[in-house]
């Protein structure tokens, strides 16, 4: 710590640097006799220097410049304004590099010295692209370089066009220089070999099958599904008919040429479930591939990528907001809804009878609580009421209040009879249906390809494997948690069997999105369950319960009848659930949370908005496609 203090000194007197002297001795000599193996490195060497050093030139520190650091927060500052990180190594070193090898390559006989003058007395003029070169004259830099230099530097960028200089290959190095200051990184460069084009050349273009292999336009002929090799280069040859036109398309040209080409060609390239089902828009794949290809072809050409505005930074605040993230009321049949909001009122009701039948079942509630749900006249008022449901829930009242207005709704029965006049799906026969053709084979999936799969996974399956009377939609649903690098605690919590709805809501950490508490020893020895909303527990546990599939029907359930998002910790999950084991192939995904918390840094960051997850698509995808005939 002396040594440090000493050599970092702003002053020094000369007995201190004789001071100075001998605690270095000290330091290297006991450095020696504690680590007798280990060789003295350059940096403990150049101490030796430094008591001659400041004898000579005065303090140290005053010399030092940090060139390295302040090289670094450069890059760093680079980095930020860019927004490009593919590449990102070589992105910085064009824009740092550019300038010098320039001058080094036109004049490559003057010394680093000189070099660096120029440099500097270039970007003190305001030089800041290869075309302010023509304001600069022979007196500018007659001090640094001889006349003749001075003639050659000046006839070198006075002779290189634009087009001459980029046929080269070096499109980028007459654009951008290294004597750019950061603040003007943010301006967007256009690069005069991009071609302007027609802004509508999309709605003319077609898939250029004369370039397709033959077996792909065999498949396009005969309706069927393609190859995958003949797929990726029919998305080759697209991509590179679509950069006749703009070196870069945009995701929504990406989507409009793949929306075009699904429309002529379905049923060979449209995204589709095992059962033929469309999912989500039916393009999504497609548009995806031609746009990660574009990038793909875009990664070293700097000049035709397309700059956004810089994305605000997730703020303290930001982050407290979305720490509880508010239900959003769900647009009209946006995720699947065919009757999200009644507009005509049952046959001979009224607004006025509808009150009185829900005052009705309040006041049987009071009287005979849970017990009245076997009742005939509560399945009748609860079916008759459902329009009245469906206004109160829509005008997002806390649950606290709406269970008090609809007790019986927070009962499994009808939670899932308001579910199934909600989308006319029988949510409960539903799951058990895709779990009797699908859950098997879900299973088989994994299990015959183990080395595949990573350690979470693996895991998964080995536990699993020890439970033989395991139910097998709890089985499913762990796996794929554990595939989409998603935690059990995203969906379920664990609790004792003895647990209580007043104990569960006191003791355990209960979240404001639905969760199944399972009661027992572990997750996969779980008998009974309880659905937590708001921090509060609203179905306990009863003999009409049954078992794990009767849960999740309950908990996939909620997130529609109460209009919740679903949680961005499992919305890979739900996705799967929604779209492979209950076929709601919607448009647009239910997660429309704006920030996530990071599964690598576990720090708030913005969540990227898709209208099909992608991991759900390309499970579906290889699930379909993989080879069932040995199993």
């Amino acid at each position: 710590r002396e040594i440090v203090e000493l050599i970092c000194a702003p002053k020094i007197h000369a007995n201190q640097v004789a001071y100075l002297n001998i605690l270095i001795r000290e330091y290297l000599d006991s450095r020696v006799s504690l680590f007798p193996d280990k060789s003295a490195k350059p940096k403990h060497h150049y101490l030796l220097h430094y008591p001659d050093l400041i004898l000579k030139f005065g303090p140290l520190i005053r010399l030092w410049t940090l060139h390295f650091e302040s090289k670094h927060t450069y890059f760093k500052q680079c980095a930020r304004k860019l927004r490009n990180f593919k590449s990102l190594g070589s992105t910085l070193a064009e824009r740092s590099r550019v300038m010098e090898d320039i001058i080094r390559g036109t004049l490559p006989h003057i010394d680093d010295e000189t070099h660096g003058r120029l440099v500097e007395s270039l970007s003190a003029m305001g030089l800041r692209e290869a075309d302010d070169m023509m304001y600069i004259r022979e007196d500018d830099i007659k001090d640094l370089l001889s006349i003749v230099d001075c003639r050659k530097l000046l006839h070198k960028f006075s002779n290189r066009g634009k087009a001459s200089f980029i046929a080269k290959g070096h499109q980028d190095l007459s654009q951008i220089l290294t004597l750019t200051p950061v603040s003007e990184l943010e301006t967007t460069v256009q690069s005069p070999m991009i071609p302007a084009g027609n802004s509508n050349w999309t709605t003319s273009f077609g898939v250029p099958l004369e370039k397709c292999r033959a077996s792909l336009r065999r498949k396009l002929n005969e309706k069927e599904k393609p190859d995958i090799s003949d797929r990726r280069h029919m998305v080759r040859m697209m991509v590179d008919e679509m950069r006749q036109h703009c070196l870069n398309p945009t995701l929504s040209q990406c989507a409009f040429i793949a929306k075009g080409i699904i429309e002529k060609y379905p049923n060979s390239l449209q995204d589709r479930t095992e059962e033929g089902e469309k999912m989500g828009s039916g393009h999504y794949t497609l548009c995806q591939q031609l746009k990660s290809r574009v990038d793909n072809l875009n990664r070293n050409n700097t000049l035709a990528r397309l700059r956004k505005e810089r994305r605000p930074a997730v703020t303290p605040a930001a982050t407290a907001d979305n720490s509880e993230p508010a239900r959003k009321c769900a647009k009209t049949d946006s995720y699947g809804c065919i009757n999200w909001q009644p507009i005509v009122l049952p046959e001979g009701e009224t607004k006025e009878s509808l009150l009185h039948k829900k005052e009705e079942l309040k006041l049987i509630f009071s009287h005979e609580g849970q017990r009245g749900a076997y009742r005939a006249r509560v399945a009748e008022l609860m079916e008759t009421t459902f329009e009245t449901q469906r206004r109160n829930i829509n005008m997002l009242p806390a649950m606290q209040e709406l269970i008090k207005e609809w007790p019986f709704l927070f009962q499994k029965r009808f939670l899932l009879d308001h579910y199934n006049q909600l989308t006319g799906i029988e949510l409960d026969a539903r799951l058990r249906e895709s779990m009797e053709s699908k859950g098997k084979r879900v299973m088989t999936f994994f299990q015959s390809q183990l080395l595949c799969w990573g350690k979470e996974v693996r895991t998964v399956l080995a536990n699993l494997a020890k439970e033989p009377e395991l139910d097998p939609c709890l089985a499913v649903v762990l796996t794929m948690m554990a595939f989409f690098h998603e935690k059990e605690d995203a969906l379920f919590i664990l609790a004792d069997l003895t647990t209580t709805q007043a104990d569960a809501e006191t003791q355990l950490s209960l979240p404001r999105t639905p969760r199944i508490i399972l009661l027992g020893d572990s997750i996969l020895s779980a008998k009974q369950w309880m659905l937590a909303l708001e921090g509060k527990v609203f179905i306990t546990p009863t003999n009409l319960q049954m078992d794990f599939t009767s849960a999740l029907a309950v908990l996939f359930g909620s997130h529609y009848a109460f209009n919740i998002d679903y949680q961005p910790e499992a919305a890979s999950t739900l996705d799967f659930i929604q779209r492979f084991l209950f076929r709601i192939n919607t448009e647009f995904s239910k997660c429309t949370a704006k920030f996530q918390t990071s599964k690598k840094t576990n720090k708030m960051v913005q969540r990227k908005q898709v209208s099909l997850n992608p991991h759900v698509a390309a499970f579906i995808r290889d699930f379909t496609e993989f080879d069932w005939q040995n199993f």
